[in-house]
């Protein structure tokens, strides 16, 4: 899904630089911790670019959440602006309107709109521009929406009603992914601190009784021991993070 996530130039640069900082200290930390070697920050280096495609997809999964809630919300303020008598067209124009008083930071969502009322005003067919959207942000819902409009229009059936059932379907879908997350959001609280407590446990004992770990450090038997509990620990982090994510 390509043309979910396409921030401006300014903002790629922005993430890149502080997933890079971050990477970095990523890697200093480990390899001080499992290694007490300055060579093993090269070795470790691939993994800033790991920790950088960690973050995209967190910022890209966390951008898919946001414009589900917004589509969500979008269709159903489309419904109640066709229920006061617009036309689809005009429609567009108000819902917009509306959801940029419900989201006043912005969003892909607006975005699209502004785009969408740009070529409603050129006019390009409501159709035509759903398809778009739909080419361009290929979910569930955004799909069904636009096949279901597709079909309403061209049969003469009752659009607000369409739409309306659309946009119940959606938020039961929601509410239930909603509850789950609460259900979640312990086990996902105690995932993170299971991440950081092994590298918090040598930490402290690094610091506070260092000759327990000299023998770990600057040996083959050494450095392969480490090397397997690093292996463990970053599998155990992204088993973790896997588990207390889900799709519905």
């Amino acid at each position: 899904m390509k043309n979910f996530s396409v921030p401006e130039f300014w903002q790629k640069f922005k993430f890149k630089i502080t997933d890079g900082l971050q990477g970095v200290f990523l890697v200093l930390i480990l390899a001080w911790l499992f290694y007490d070697s300055g060579y093993a920050v090269l070795i470790l280096s691939p993994m800033i670019w790991f920790w950088h495609k960690e973050c995209v997809s967190d910022r890209k999964r966390k951008e898919i959440e946001q414009f589900q809630k917004m589509f969500r919300e979008w269709i159903l303020l489309l419904a109640s602006s066709l229920s006061a008598g617009y036309s689809v067209e005009n429609a567009l124009g108000q819902s917009y309107k509306e959801l940029l008083m419900m989201f006043p930071k912005g969003g892909i969502m607006l975005e699209e709109l502004r785009e969408m009322i740009t070529k409603a005003g050129n006019n390009q067919r409501p159709e035509i521009l759903f398809d778009e959207l739909a080419e361009k942000y290929p979910l569930e819902e955004v799909v069904s929406f636009t096949e279901v409009f597709r079909t309403a229009r061209e049969s003469g059936g009752s659009l607000n009603m369409v739409i309306r059932n659309t946009a119940s379907q959606m938020a039961e879908v929601m509410d239930t992914k909603r509850e789950i997350t609460t259900m979640l959001a312990a086990k996902v609280y105690e995932q993170k601190i299971m991440t950081v407590m092994p590298a918090g446990v040598i930490l402290y004992i690094r610091i506070c009784s260092g000759e327990f770990l000299e023998e770990l450090y600057h040996n083959a038997a050494g450095v392969l021991m480490m090397s397997i509990c690093l292996a463990i620990y970053v599998s155990a982090y992204l088993l973790g993070k896997r588990m207390v994510q889900f799709e519905l």
